[in-house]
């Protein structure tokens, strides 16, 4: 539920988007940015996705774009650099940072002047620090956002979303890649999957007898 909401709160109430206008964010194979990008897809939003260079990249850039990515970038060097080399001149108009530290400074620099970047991860632990010049000549607006004050100050607001979210789900038209364990016989192997570096599945542990203490 947690990342369905926090991905759908993230378009609907940044940016001021319409048909056609790009959206670019990081850690795009996490939960939230696979339905990030599905929703953009839903949408007619092209979703940028940047994602760090672990594990087979074409793969992780094909399985992206099938969930309706319109182009994969590595997390590294100049992203507005390989955008203009990719002729995309039409630059985002939202920017979406989990990760924090240069992985943020770099979505800003790919950023229109004066559109937002929303912060609500920091996956590095490190806060990004941007150049003076970002707030003067690019009018940079950054802003944070938490699922958890969003639903306790729009209580009245969260059963439309939720039952927006959930004829999305019904309808086949959003799906979180996720895999399945029992906890009493496989939570070793549980564990090493949620340990695994450049994981795209969500990990969830099903328990069948409640009760047992472990």
């Amino acid at each position: 539920m947690r990342e369905l909401c926090l991905a759908y709160r993230l378009l609907e109430d940044h940016g001021s988007l319409k048909p056609g206008d790009a959206v670019i964010l990081n850690a795009a194979n996490s939960t939230v940015g696979q339905v990030v990008i599905q929703l953009c897809s839903l949408l007619k939003l092209r979703a940028i996705a940047v994602v760090r260079e672990v594990g087979d990249f074409e793969k992780n850039s094909t399985w992206l774009k099938s969930l309706g990515a319109f182009d994969v970038l590595p997390d590294s060097g100049s992203l507005k650099q390989e955008l203009d080399k990719r002729k995309f001149f039409a630059k985002p108009r939202l920017g979406l940072d989990a990760v924090g530290g240069m992985s943020a400074v770099r979505l800003a620099d790919a950023l229109m002047d004066g559109c937002p970047l929303v912060v609500y991860g920091c996956m590095t632990g490190r806060a990004p620090t941007f150049p003076w010049h970002y707030w003067v000549a690019k009018n940079l607006q950054v802003c944070g956002f938490s699922l958890r004050r969003w639903m306790k100050e729009k209580k009245k607001r969260v059963p439309t979303m939720m039952e927006s979210l959930a004829k999305l789900v019904n309808a086949d038209k959003l799906r979180v890649n996720y895999t399945e364990y029992e906890l009493a016989t496989e939570f070793d192997e549980a564990l090493d999957h949620a340990l695994e570096e450049g994981r795209s599945t969500k990990i969830l542990i099903k328990v069948n007898d409640i009760g047992v203490t472990y």
